[in-house]
C-alpha cells in the first residue's frame, strides 16, 4: 500500500553545509461542508501530498444497505495507514499519462493515474509500483473513464466502456476491454470510532475486465463520500462477487480520527 511521499531536496551550497531541506507543507483547501447532499468538484478538493489517515483491515463483514453505517467499533487487528495523492511526474510511468496529475494507491501493487476536472474525477488507466518488466501492469485508456462525475448525487449511475488495446498485465500483453459501472445509490449517516458523518453518499463501483478471448473477470468497490473530506471509507469485494451489496469486504479502510500511524 502506497502512503503519502514526503519528499526532502537538498539545496547545493558553495559551503560544505548543506542542509536538507523540505518541501512546504500542502495548504489545505477552504472548504467547508454545507451538506446538501450533493458534492461538487469544489467539495472534493486536490491536495497533492496531504494524507489521511485509515484503519485498513482485510476480509471484514459490513453492512451496506440502509442508511445508517456503524463501522465504528476498534479492531486491533486493523493496520493505521496514512494515504493520500502523490504527484505522477516522479513515477515511472508519468511519461504514459500526459493528462494525469496525481497517484492514488489502487492496492495490489498497482497505483491508479487520475486527473480531475469541473466534470468529473478521470481515471486514465492503471500502472504497478514495479517497473520490473517480469511482473509489470500498464494499463492506459484512450480516453479517460469518468468514475465520479459532478455534481455527486443520489439517483446519479452510467456506464462506461474503455477498449483495451496493446495493455500489459503481470508482465503479459493483454488485449480487450474494461466495463465500468457507477451508481450512487443513496445516503445516510456514517459513523467510524469517534465521529459521525452525515449526509454520507454511497456509490457503487463495478468493473469487469473482458478479453477479447478467456474468462472475464470482475471486482466491485464501494466509496462513502462526504462534502469537503473525500473518502470516509472504503469497501473492496473479493474477484468475481456477484453482488454490489456485498457482505464481506476483502479490504475495508475507514477514517482514523486522531491516530497517528
Amino acid at each position: 500500500m502506497r502512503p503519502s511521499i514526503a519528499i526532502v531536496v537538498t539545496l547545493a551550497a558553495c559551503t560544505t553545509n548543506q542542509t536538507p531541506q523540505p518541501e512546504p507543507a500542502p495548504v489545505l483547501p477552504d472548504c467547508v461542508p454545507n451538506r446538501d447532499g450533493k458534492i461538487t468538484s469544489e467539495e472534493l478538493p486536490l491536495v497533492l501530498d496531504a494524507t489521511l489517515t485509515y484503519y485498513v483491515g482485510t476480509n471484514q463483514p459490513i453492512t451496506q444497505t440502509g442508511t445508517w453505517w456503524d463501522y465504528s467499533v476498534e479492531r486491533a487487528e486493523d493496520d493505521v495507514v496514512a494515504l493520500g495523492p502523490v504527484a505522477v511526474k516522479d513515477e515511472w510511468y508519468a511519461a504514459q499519462f500526459p493528462a494525469g496529475q496525481f497517484v492514488v494507491d489502487a492496492g495490489n501493487g498497482l497505483d491508479g493515474i487520475y486527473h480531475q476536472d469541473a466534470q468529473a474525477l478521470w481515471l486514465d488507466g492503471t500502472a504497478s509500483h514495479d517497473m520490473a518488466m517480469a511482473t509489470r501492469t500498464l494499463i492506459v485508456y484512450p480516453q479517460p473513464v469518468a468514475v465520479l462525475r459532478f455534481p455527486i448525487t443520489s439517483g446519479d449511475a452510467f456506464v462506461t466502456s474503455a477498449p483495451l488495446a496493446g495493455a500489459t498485465i503481470n508482465g503479459l500483453p493483454f488485449n480487450g476491454s474494461d466495463e465500468v459501472s457507477v451508481s450512487v445509490v443513496g445516503s445516510g449517516l456514517l459513523a467510524v470510532p469517534y465521529v459521525e458523518f452525515s449526509p454520507v453518499l454511497r456509490v457503487t463501483l463495478g468493473v469487469v475486465r473482458k478479453p477479447t478471448s478467456g474468462p472475464q473477470t470482475s471486482r466491485r468497490t464501494t466509496l462513502f463520500m462526504f462534502e469537503c473530506f473525500g473518502e470516509v471509507a472504503r469497501a473492496e469485494s473479493k474477484p468475481d462477487e456477484p453482488s454490489a451489496d456485498f457482505t464481506l469486504a476483502a479490504y475495508f479502510r475507514r477514517f482514523a480520527l486522531g491516530v497517528t500511524p
